[in-house]
């Protein structure tokens, strides 16, 4: 898996074949969470121009395919094509394939689906994913640790904090010291080697990763103690109206605050954890799916030996597991529920947020 901002490669466990299952699960897998929507789960897919597939009947198929346009349509500002001169089921076919395309230009990866319900009702889906790809999203604090022992940067520091807070209270982003933390977990194994099983390794070595263990020990539990301090996030826009940058890095710093303070004042309610979904069935395999907690967390640093033996440690770990937990969404449109255009707009405006903080705290001083 790659980190954020220096890249890593990692590859998930092959899939059985199908027809085949796998074992017992391993303990402690992770569980692959469920469908985004539940209307979706009560509806199929109607390829219904395919050969051999006999389409609905067509008073009810039109009445409510095109009362789901309409609604559609509405809901994402798009303009449904006159289809009133097309046969059936042609015109529902049409109707679908021009609404796709302009749904394509919204800069989310969607997809638009023909669904049927248990009544026979034919209706309009989307299908919003966001596509994090193979990287650790793993936020360094001990770097905005030693920004906040200087005290002439003390604004810059303070106004980095109000975004971790962010992270950690509003977006839901887990900390590395946390019981139930997998960072937390290979620090513990590390500890477990280096410290109470320390022979067979070179002074120079054991020393390195002693001291390295402490200092993600002690300063994080300094930092976790002040990330969760309200006031730094209650005082985040207090900051970002006194702050008054000097240098490219202070405007840097400024201009991701911003962006983090829109998240929150646009999606207070919205974390990282909402749209979570994995296609993945872990019932059906012998290992599970990565969660979102653990490819995005704080960590101490992404530098370092510590650093490249945990990194080597998840990457190991995750080799294991079938898939892994990514946004996305799936809504139907029916008149049943209140038509919601966002998508995963909230994602794709938190993870560019999370690679340019991670980059910016790996170039400070």
């Amino acid at each position: 898996m790659e980190t954020t901002p220096k890249h890593r490669q990692m590859g998930l466990r092959p899939k059985p074949l199908a027809g085949r299952t796998g074992s017992a699960k391993q303990q402690g897998a992770v569980c692959a969470s469920r469908t985004a929507a539940d209307g979706f789960l009560k509806a199929q897919f109607l390829p219904i121009l395919e050969q051999g597939n006999r389409p609905p009947k067509k008073e009810q198929a039109e009445d409510s395919f095109f009362a789901s346009l309409a609604t559609l349509t509405v809901a994402y500002d798009i303009e449904a094509i006159d289809v009133t001169e097309k046969p059936y089921p042609y015109n529902i076919l049409l109707a679908h394939s021009c609404a796709n395309r302009q749904l394509k230009k919204s800069g989310q990866e969607v997809k638009l689906s023909i669904m049927q319900d248990k009544k026979g009702a034919v209706q309009l889906a989307t299908h919003h994913k966001y596509n994090v790809g193979m990287t650790l999203y793993y936020i360094p604090v001990l770097p905005l640790y030693r920004l906040l022992q200087d005290r002439a940067q003390k604004q810059t520091a303070e106004l980095l904090l109000s975004v971790f807070s962010y992270l950690y209270h509003s977006a839901g982003i887990s900390y590395y010291k946390e019981e139930d933390s997998t960072l937390g977990y290979h620090c513990e194994c590390l500890r477990e080697m280096y410290i109470e099983d320390g022979d067979g390794y070179g002074e120079a070595e054991h020393n390195t990763y002693v001291s390295a263990l402490n200092e993600a020990s002690h300063y994080g539990e300094v930092m976790q103690r002040k990330i969760y301090n309200l006031y730094h996030l209650n005082h985040f826009q207090q900051r970002i109206d006194i702050y008054k940058p000097k240098t490219a890095l202070e405007r840097a710093c400024l201009k991701l605050a911003k962006t983090a303070n829109a998240l929150l004042e646009q999606y207070p309610n919205q974390t990282i954890h909402r749209n979570m979904a994995s296609e993945e069935n872990d019932d059906e395999y012998e290992y599970g799916v990565i969660r979102a907690a653990q490819y995005i967390s704080f960590i101490a640093e992404t530098k370092g030996a510590l650093y490249e033996n945990i990194a080597q440690g998840i990457n190991d770990e995750f080799g294991e597991y079938n898939g892994m937990e990514e946004p996305a969404r799936t809504q139907v449109f029916n008149m049943k529920d209140e038509p919601d255009a966002g998508g995963l707009d909230f994602e794709y405006k938190l993870f560019p947020l999370l690679i340019k903080l991670c980059t910016l705290l790996n170039d400070l001083p």
